[in-house]
């Protein structure tokens, strides 16, 4: 029986990994907004970082306790950075928002990165800072029972989680995520040699956070700052990005023409606005007499901001019903019918999950998204769909997913000046009878051109924002660069000669990332891209893996091999199964369905490998293996630009087959048998 500071010690570390992990992933796009587009290359290389700190547990120095200079220092050349100008490739193959104008830092203009240099910087941090982590959770672990220890690193992780989701709910600033690490530190390194330092240098870290973000707010999703101008509006900057504005209409008469051309035509008694944000549409909605309008955004904090902020108080209105949500979840669910529903500029700047490359918009703009716009009108009822659209390659896919869903009889649109947004289609049953009463719109709105040569987004492939199926240069560049890195990494730090890369813990790293990842993304399309969605997830996910160890050391479990059966046929049943149809369930009884179908393969994996490291020598290099296969499964999430999310379970099948054959060819050497 191990000490209880042993174990408080491997459940508070464990717990410090994934609070910084996601603590990370948020708080670096906030200041190298780049970085949002390669969010998972954040995850990557904390797997990456834990990874090699548990292949070097058995290195008698602790790096532990050089972690909060470690930290500090990684802090302190972000907000660094944040002033660099960063050069984007004309041939990126994807659309990244970008306002670089030039290097911010007059002293050292001659500075200039490259995304992906930037992004390899910003990866090279994150695995220095976990590997002090990784290695002080493996040495922590030294001692237990492998399945014991184990079972305790899940749950610190499981807490950490749910830590988190508390700071996301309340939308505390970032300093304070800070303090929760530092107490965390604090607790580990208390009366061990340079406590007295490490706490300087974690206060400073809260310190120097809380100073440089004075005036930013957080949501959920992003760091806000607001930007008022003379004549009243209030601008929204998001990651360092403009996001939206707050316009004063009163000073302002050719934005508010802008926004109600549309009403000029239609004359909607029911409204659905989607992506309401502070609330532009819903007062132009208003201003043409709706009485009954729904406003649907998912940032509490952007809606907060204008109820508050917006000169025209739109919010203010027993004709608005708001709700705080995510579209495609909230379109669902409704059984309303609209005469009229606004697409409000819902182009994003931030990702979906952290283990997806997925924005969090993408779920919106797919053909089936549109398709349920269409069930959700009245017979003679209009979408209207606003979008800045930086390129004609993004107008078209627009234009094509349109005429996928309501034919080009039904479509219709317009180009306009680029303030605030420059493209207007308007679809739906409705435009029939507003062209035959107003034959002079004809005039305004153009019919679409002939079939245009692009991808229609689906939710298979929802892609928005690439060029073309496949992998953008952009990123293959930046993922060889990673990859190569990452060798390096693992062969410096971890001699590949000893053999310490376990294959078999590293194939199932492989393929729970891709499981992890195609969960996230599936229950963010059956019930919204929420950041509560995600959290349940990744809770669900950790509870599943206690069960399963639960289950191995309760009823004594020896063979994974049956389990690795029923992980290929969970695996290839779910690729074949229709998800879209349980869209049409109820709430209840679909996420009863969803949470079945995805939990088997994660159950069965899970069992697997609890299974497995009951049987390990060492712990810490089969926990590390696994993480490393976890980086790889992470680089391989990107071939679902090329083949869609939903070839990831074939992915993640391929590795568990290889996998399942390795262990049935070296069973004792793949487990380091006892």
């Amino acid at each position: 029986m191990k000490p209880m500071p042993q174990k408080r010690t491997l459940v508070l570390v464990s717990f410090l990994g994934l609070f910084l992990e996601l603590t990370l992933i948020r708080w670096f796009p906030a200041h190298i907004f780049s970085i949002a587009f390669f969010s998972n290359a954040v995850l990557i290389a904390s797997f990456l970082g834990l990874g090699l700190g548990f292949l070097l547990s058995h290195y008698k120095r602790d790096f532990f306790i050089f972690f909060p200079c470690i930290l500090t220092a990684s802090v302190c050349l972000v907000l660094c950075s944040e002033n660099i100008q960063v050069a984007l490739p004309v041939n990126a193959q994807a659309w990244i928002w970008s306002y670089y104008q030039g290097n911010r830092l007059q002293h050292i203009s001659f500075l200039k990165l490259s995304i992906t240099q930037l992004i390899g910087l910003i990866f090279a941090l994150t695995v220095i800072i976990f590997i002090p982590i990784g290695q002080k959770i493996g040495k922590s672990m030294q001692g237990f029972d492998p399945l014991v220890g184990y079972t305790m690193n899940i749950l610190g992780s499981l807490l950490g989680v749910a830590g988190f989701g508390a700071i996301s709910f309340f939308c505390t600033p970032a300093y304070t995520w800070f303090i929760a690490a530092g107490i965390i530190v604090a607790a580990v390194n208390y009366k061990k040699p340079g406590f007295i330092i490490g706490a300087m240098a974690m206060a400073a870290i809260v310190f120097i956070v809380g100073v440089s973000e004075k005036d930013i707010l957080w949501s959920p999703y992003y760091a806000i700052e607001l930007r008022r101008s003379e004549e009243g509006a209030v601008a929204v900057y998001v990651n360092k990005l403009f996001h939206q504005k707050a316009v004063n209409f009163a000073q302002e008469p050719h934005t508010y023409e802008k926004y109600m051309l549309a009403y000029k035509w239609f004359n909607p008694k029911r409204v659905l606005i989607i992506g309401s944000g502070t609330g532009n549409d819903v007062w132009i909605a208003r201003r043409a007499g709706v009485r009954d309008i729904d406003a649907v955004e998912i940032d509490p904090l952007i809606l907060k901001l204008g109820q508050r902020e917006h000169p025209q108080r739109p919010y203010d209105s027993d004709d608005v019903s708001v709700f705080v949500d995510d579209a495609r979840s909230f379109m669902h669910r409704s059984a309303k019918k609209y005469d009229m529903i606004v697409y409000g500029t819902l182009d994003s700047h931030a990702t979906l999950s952290v283990t997806s490359s997925i924005r969090l918009d993408n779920y919106v703009y797919t053909h089936e998204a549109l398709g349920e716009a269409r069930r959700l009108l009245t017979p003679k009822g209009v979408v209207v769909l606003l979008f800045s659209v930086p390129t004609d390659w993004l107008a078209a896919r627009l234009l094509e997913t349109a005429r996928s869903v309501f034919g080009a009889d039904e479509t219709r649109y317009i180009i306009m000046d680029q303030y605030l947004f420059n493209l207007m289609i308007v679809a739906g049953p409705g435009i029939k009878e507003a062209l035959l009463a107003n034959p002079d719109l004809s005039g305004v709105l153009s019919g679409l051109p002939a079939r245009l040569n692009t991808d229609v987004p689906t939710d298979n492939w929802p892609y928005l924002y690439l060029t073309r199926r496949g992998i953008p240069m952009l990123y293959l560049t930046t993922l060889l660069f990673l990859i190569c890195c990452s060798a390096l990494a693992v062969f410096i730090l971890s001699p590949l000669k000893p053999g310490r890369i376990n294959p078999l813990f590293f194939l199932l790293g492989c393929g729970f990332l891709l499981l992890e990842t195609k969960s996230v993304t599936t229950f963010s399309l059956l019930f919204g891209s929420t950041w509560i969605v995600n959290a349940v997830v990744f809770l669900a996910i950790l509870a599943i893996a206690l069960l399963a160890n639960w289950l191995a050391k309760a009823k004594q479990l020896k063979e994974p091999l049956w389990f690795f059966g029923g992980l290929i046929i969970s695996l290839l049943f779910i690729y074949f199964f229709p998800i879209a149809n349980l869209l049409r369930l109820g709430f209840f009884i679909k996420i009863l369905s969803a949470g079945i179908l995805l939990a088997l393969p994660i159950l069965f994996t899970s069992l697997i490998f609890a299974i497995l490291i009951k049987d390990t020598k060492d712990t810490g290099i089969a926990l590390g293996s696994n993480l490393l296969g976890a980086v790889i499964g992470g680089f391989f999430e990107y071939t679902s630009m090329l083949w869609g999310l939903n070839a990831l379970y074939l992915v993640a099948l391929g590795f568990y087959i290889i996998a399942a054959f390795y262990l049935m060819r070296n069973r004792s050497l793949a487990v380091g048998a006892k």
